[in-house]
């Protein structure tokens, strides 16, 4: 009967619900699928607003694939050439990240952690 007081029943299956969470929550995962579809969507909208005079900064615009860094899974929209931090730091319509993020970042982060909710919850 003592031995009862501290009997906890489900645990199997709590244990198995966060594994089943935990491998969705990876690069590979549908957490992981669902940030490259999210890093994606910022990467259209920035090459959409990006400033073009020879088109290099623009043809240079990619996404890394989702990583996992501790606790935390990214995704960056970047670009490599050197004079980009230039033309960015001029700011206002020339910021074209930070105007991304400004302007449609609240909207994709909305959209696709409605989803990952759903997803998560399944």
């Amino acid at each position: 009967m003592a031995n009862d007081l501290y009997r906890v029943r489900g645990i199997e299956e709590t244990t198995a619900a966060l594994g089943e969470l935990k491998a969705k929550a990876t690069p590979g995962g549908r957490v992981g699928r669902i940030l490259k579809l999210a890093a994606g969507q910022l990467l259209r909208y920035v090459l959409g607003i990006v400033h073009v005079d020879t088109g290099r900064l623009k043809n240079s615009m990619f996404q890394t694939p989702p990583e996992q860094s501790g606790n935390d899974l990214l995704a960056y929209v970047a670009t490599n050439v050197e004079y980009a931090p230039y033309e960015h730091g001029r700011g206002g319509s020339h910021a074209f990240f930070a105007r991304a993020v400004r302007e449609e970042g609240p909207s994709i982060a909305d959209m696709y952690a409605k989803q990952m909710r759903k997803d998560l919850l399944q």
